[in-house]
């Protein structure tokens, strides 16, 4: 398996994580992906379920940044409830806005980790950043043709990585 495509961990959910695997790891700040790894595609405004989290981590003196390849109205709406840092248009897996956001937090690469549902995107933003990732499992099949020709080529390092089951791939 390529490096640049393995995640250091895989979860079925980020919401199934407890505050204290990030905490153990030492993680500081954590860097999101939106569609299909917090809430289904295009869904216009966190859930109930996104916003508890994402509290559990605040209290936990854990800063948390948004990271899309999505557009500015779509990523600003979605974030602004949230009361959380963003960057749109991220064109991940480029490493230019993930390295910019980790410094808006005031942390280093070592503090943080990034969640996503895709290798070529998320996963392999972060290798190239020299940050820790965390691989999930997407939310729904809802996703354009695009989005779907990629899964397609990601299938084989996908099926892998879930043999290799939930915790710890690196």
């Amino acid at each position: 398996m390529p490096k640049f495509l393995t995640p250091d961990y895989y979860f079925h959910s980020i919401h199934e994580v407890d505050i204290s695997f990030f905490k153990e790891n030492g993680v500081k700040g954590i860097l999101f992906d939106i569609d299909n790894t917090l809430e289904p595609y295009a869904t216009a405004l966190p859930s109930k379920k996104t916003e508890e989290f994402f509290e559990k981590l605040k209290s936990a003196d854990i800063k948390i940044s948004i990271i899309s390849n999505n557009h500015y109205e779509r990523v600003k709406n979605f974030c602004e409830p949230l009361k959380v840092g963003y960057s749109y248009d991220s064109a991940k897996p480029s490493k230019k806005k993930v390295l910019s956001a980790i410094s808006d937090m005031g942390l280093t690469v070592e503090d943080v980790i990034i969640v996503g549902d895709q290798l070529f995107t998320d996963i392999w933003a972060g290798n190239n950043s020299k940050i820790k990732s965390i691989f999930v499992d997407r939310i729904n099949d809802n996703e354009s043709a695009f989005i779907k020709f990629k899964r397609c080529l990601e299938a084989p390092f996908v099926k892998r990585i879930k043999k290799k089951g939930e915790g710890k791939i690196k």
